[in-house]
């Protein structure tokens, strides 16, 4: 059958005809002549797509369309009318009919509109689980962690997500500050809104405005055809801008204006537009030692610190890193179709002693690692990663045996210690060359060059 129809319609004969009609055409098909009764139908049984004429005995059609849509608002209604005005259809749509025709029409023309409809209905169930996808990937179920620290942030979350208070995220790369942000525009009144999110480190100054304002066509080589920005597909919900420490200066006067007013220009544009947005911002840098080296407005900084969410790192919360291991186990053995294996203890200690400068972010890695190399034994050490396994110490690098040694090469010596420090680092990093540098207390610059002596990957 190509899909379940119901027609309501007073007029035997159009009944009849439309009834047979469409049953040939391979349609499951049900009629009757009140809208009382096919009220009770909807109820009984599910049909796709629901035709009714807007001259109907007991209620007329748009009184019956609004019943239809109290029972089930994803119902398709297509509304016959035999006046064909542009106000009775208008009306129609209005209330939340697909479509409407207009008599005298042909069955191949009812039929257009009746596959049309199903495909619509089709597209908006796929929307509606793909939307309930997501909002399960920012669901509270996903915010493992039963420490202090994380219990108050998920209390913070609860507490602040019905407001539009700007919300300021704070934590080192990998903590999870794109999760909690999902969790409060998905558990606040702006659910059903846009989600919208954009990394302000990953684009240059021209195209960050661009992505973040829109621009119109014309307004730099290559702008071809006007184009929407963030805030604009924002509208109506929330917007999480990661990284807001790399928006150059002389644009954060711009964001300051769109916290402040709710509205902006494009690029190369004239109209001002008006957005109604939430804004979440993340950040894994000091702001306010930003502002006093006047790296970031002051202004800008207490209108985004209105309510601040600091992630602990994960060195901070040992006592999560079982929680975590098996949320992630069941994960991806489920996502892979695999069964859920055991962790040996050796394998678990290691993990939980481990620092992980990656965070919640590197946890995920190696287990997923982890379970690509598990045994019919289940996850051991042999399991892990190499770079956890080992266990070199600083005692070793920095207490060579010296005991039966009549002179050594000073220079040779150094090189050794320094290269077995950035290895170190590198390991420790998972690459990360942010961190490495934060380790070593060198400039990145200074650490790059390192690295490429040592034709380390950069």
């Amino acid at each position: 059958m190509n899909g379940n129809v119901l027609i309501v319609d007073d007029e035997r004969l159009m009944r009849v005809s439309l009834e047979n009609q469409l049953k040939k055409d391979g349609y499951n098909v049900k009629s009757t002549k009140t809208p009382i009764e096919g009220l009770k139908l909807i109820e009984e049984e599910d049909f796709d797509v629901v035709i009714a004429d807007l001259k109907l005995p007991e209620m007329d059609g748009i009184q019956f369309l609004k019943e239809v849509k109290k029972q089930s608002q994803g119902m398709v209604v297509i509304i016959m009318t035999a006046y064909g005005t542009l106000e009775s259809a208008v009306t129609a749509m209005k209330e939340g009919a697909y479509d409407f025709i207009a008599k005298p029409f042909s069955t191949e023309e009812l039929i257009i509109k009746i596959q049309r409809a199903l495909k619509y209905k089709d597209t908006a169930a796929e929307v509606l689980r793909l939307r309930k996808e997501v909002q399960g990937q920012y669901g509270y179920d996903n915010i493992i962690g039963k420490s202090g620290s994380m219990l108050k942030i998920l209390e913070t979350v609860d507490t602040i997500s019905d407001r539009d208070t700007t919300v300021l995220i704070r934590g080192e790369s990998g903590t999870g500050k794109e999760l909690i942000a999902g969790a409060i525009h998905y558990n606040s009144n702006r659910r059903e809104g846009p989600f919208i999110k954009l990394s302000c480190a990953t684009l240059n100054r021209e195209m960050l405005e661009s992505e973040l304002f829109g621009h119109e066509k014309g307004a730099f080589t290559g702008a071809v055809k006007m184009r929407r920005g963030r805030f604009e597909l924002a509208d109506g919900g929330s917007i999480f801008l990661d990284d807001v420490d790399d928006i150059p200066l002389e644009m954060q006067v711009k964001l300051l204006r769109v916290l402040q007013e709710k509205e902006f220009e494009r690029v190369g544009g004239e109209e001002t537009l008006s957005v109604n947005v939430r804004v979440i911002c993340a950040t894994k840098k000091n702001l306010k030692q930003l502002v006093e080296e006047r790296r970031f407005r002051e202004d800008l900084y207490y209108r985004l610190n209105v309510i601040t969410i600091d992630l602990p790192p994960m060195r901070t919360r040992k006592g999560d890193i079982p929680l975590l291991v098996n949320y992630f186990l069941k994960k991806h053995a489920l996502h892979q179709g695999a069964p859920i294996p055991d962790v040996s203890q050796e394998a678990l200690d290691v993990l939980i002693s481990h620092d992980w400068p990656g965070n919640v972010r590197e946890l995920e890695n190696v287990i997923e690692h982890a379970l690509a190399f598990s045994t019919q034994a289940g996850i051991t050490l042999e399991s892990l990663p190499r770079y956890l396994k080992k266990h070199e110490t600083f005692a070793n690098v920095f207490t060579p045996d010296l005991s039966n040694a009549t002179r050594i090469n000073l220079e040779e010596t150094i090189d050794e210690v320094e290269t077995k420090l950035i290895q170190w680092a590198y390991e420790k990093s998972n690459g990360n060359q942010v961190r490495m540098a934060e380790m070593l207390s060198i400039p990145r610059t200074t650490l790059r060059n390192k690295m490429t002596k040592l034709h380390m990957p950069t």
